[in-house]
């Protein structure tokens, strides 16, 4: 019986992974389409998205229980040591990812001849509404995928902490790369809507990817 759990289990996350991608990228493009936030704007709430996956990735590095224990200190809790790991170099990423944000979102900024002489900050209570929306969605999905289902007695602190990277470096290099092609060749508007969309598609595509390789890894299993 555990065999078809395991596979009931893979499908209801997976379902519930496209509902929230499809929920949190709804705050960005509805920022575009309904409040006309600007590119900058954009940047800003997808860097803050990384760090909002950095603070609900910690606790899963802190708690998770499944690490190979030091012979000479066989009560060592190395997931803390992993856990420390994870806020300097994550940490780093971030603050790196950030100076980019801030050049290209100035350059969007001065190049915009109607934000001319605008002094008042990027962040309006829509924008920081849009923030608070976000991180209680990830906050949800760590209890309902990590809490709830007790997760964290057999995952990997280890794991754990590289988790977010490959997701966090293929969207978000695209996201700059996206936002700088169209700062670069005066694109209009508008197109800031598809790079939102385009994150979108490129998530979900993701999930999907990753959820088939699990899913037929799963199916292929012999059955005891």
């Amino acid at each position: 019986m555990t065999l078809p759990i395991l596979r009931e289990t893979i499908e209801r996350l997976a379902r519930f992974r496209f509902i929230f991608i499809i929920l949190v990228n709804l705050i960005p493009v509805g920022g575009v389409a309904l409040l006309g936030w600007d590119a900058g704007q954009i940047l800003f709430f997808y860097w803050f998205e990384n760090v909002i996956i950095g603070l609900v990735t910690l606790p899963r590095v802190l708690a998770a229980q499944n690490y190979v224990r030091d012979a000479y200190s066989p009560k060592a809790n190395h997931a803390l040591g992993v856990g420390c790991f994870f806020i300097v170099h994550y940490g780093g990423f971030c603050l790196v990812h950030g100076v980019f944000t801030l050049i290209l979102a100035v350059r969007f900024i001065s190049d915009d001849p109607a934000q001319a002489g605008v002094v008042d900050p990027p962040f309006d209570g829509a924008f920081l509404w849009g923030l608070a929306i976000l991180f209680g969605l990830h906050v949800l999905a760590l209890v309902r995928d990590w809490w709830l289902p007790r997760a964290w007695r057999t995952a990997s602190p280890t794991l754990e902490m590289f988790r977010p990277y490959g997701r966090i470096f293929v969207l978000h290099i695209t996201v700059m790369g996206g936002a700088w092609a169209i700062q670069e060749y005066a694109a209009p508007e508008w197109t800031i809507l598809i790079l939102c969309l385009g994150k979108a598609v490129l998530e979900l595509l993701t999930v999907w990817l990753t959820r088939t390789g699990i899913a037929e890894a799963v199916k292929a299993a012999p059955v005891r």
